[in-house]
């Protein structure tokens, strides 16, 4: 199911020219999965998915607002405006808690540019009213990444009437989430009750985690449901912002944005590491502070197009994984 921060990612694509393109051919490419199938949910879990959003066109992408087609659908955009050769995700999530059988929703999502258009996002499911889960997922919130590993746990009841109904096993789309399960009671009125127990792992994050539980039982009608999981892992060391848009350049110029490296207590920047020769990221002061301003300068080539980088920030705090700033242009024609 899913699985992609809600942020705005670089990638190199190729281009498709909306203009020259059949009418709907644009919409194709950036919106490549348009329909989601849950499958067989448990009643009450909180079920996601990320729709992805792909610029391979040669123009700029704006979303300017989105319509739920159920009160049940939460959305999360990654970002509203995507540049030629960038990417987000579109992340709607559905409270299956008041509904039982078939159940379609999703989100009409409108553009302005690079022309208007709305498209819709499709979700289905089918939520089995013997299997209730209390809370819906797992979400740890907020966890500092040096911090004991976090232990969640929720209450599936089973209520469909074979007594011999088990969970026979747990699977998981990482290694980051430790799941297990136990069985609570089984009552006099037939519900079986279990608790499910996740346990988020030192190697996750930093940054927006998520991850699904897989839970496999022995009914032979519908042996699995998902479980989902999510978290924001906090890294003893933050960049702010994360996300530089330099905007459309002309060919050769040259534009200097300013990011903020910052911990609770002083620290070194060993290495600032670019993977495009066009950024250029440097201190303005060298030496041990809790707050580095680093300016990063980039140098738009003279071919035109989309320009994408991201720099690694290394410091001198152990067993702390470098930091990431991204960084994206538009290199202008030159005029004729």
């Amino acid at each position: 199911m899913r699985l992609i921060a809600p942020l705005l990612l670089m990638v190199g694509l190729g281009a498709a020219d909306p203009g020259a393109a059949p009418d709907g051919d644009w919409r194709t490419v950036v919106f490549p999965e348009r329909a989601y199938d849950f499958g067989v949910v448990a009643r009450g879990s909180r079920i996601r998915h990320a729709f992805p959003v792909v610029n391979r066109t040669n123009s700029e992408i704006r979303i300017v607002d989105w319509k739920t087609k159920c009160g049940c659908t939460d959305v999360k955009v990654g970002a509203r405006v995507i540049p030629p050769g960038a990417q987000t995700t579109i992340e709607a999530t559905i409270d299956t808690t008041k509904f039982q059988g078939f159940k379609a929703s999703g989100l009409r999502v409108m553009l302005d540019k690079p022309v208007w258009a709305e498209i819709d996002l499709n979700l289905t499911c089918i939520i089995r009213g013997d299997l209730t889960m209390a809370p819906g997922h797992f979400d740890f919130g907020v966890v500092k990444r040096a911090a004991k590993p976090p232990v969640a746990t929720l209450t599936l009841t089973y209520a469909g009437g074979r007594s011999d109904w088990e969970i026979t096993g747990l699977k998981t789309q990482t290694a980051a989430v430790k799941a297990e399960a136990k069985e609570l009671d089984r009552t006099a009125d037939g519900q079986i009750h279990w608790r499910i127990t996740a346990t988020l792992q030192p190697g996750a994050g930093p940054g927006f985690f998520k991850d699904e539980i897989t839970v496999i039982s022995n009914d032979p009608g519908h042996a699995s449901f998902p479980i989902s999981v999510a978290a924001s892992i906090q890294g003893a060391v933050t960049v702010t912002p994360s996300i530089i848009n330099f905007g459309t350049l002309e060919p050769g110029q040259s534009v200097t944005k300013i990011i903020h490296v910052r911990s609770t207590s002083p620290f070194t920047i060993t290495k600032l590491a670019s993977t495009g020769k066009e950024v250029e990221a440097k201190e303005s002061k060298e030496g041990p502070a809790a707050d580095h301003v680093v300016n990063l300068v980039l140098h738009a080539p003279t071919a035109p197009g989309p320009l994408h980088a991201m720099i690694d920030v290394q410091t001198d705090i152990k067993d702390e994984p470098p930091v990431r700033v991204k960084t994206f242009a538009n290199v202008a024609a030159p005029n004729p």
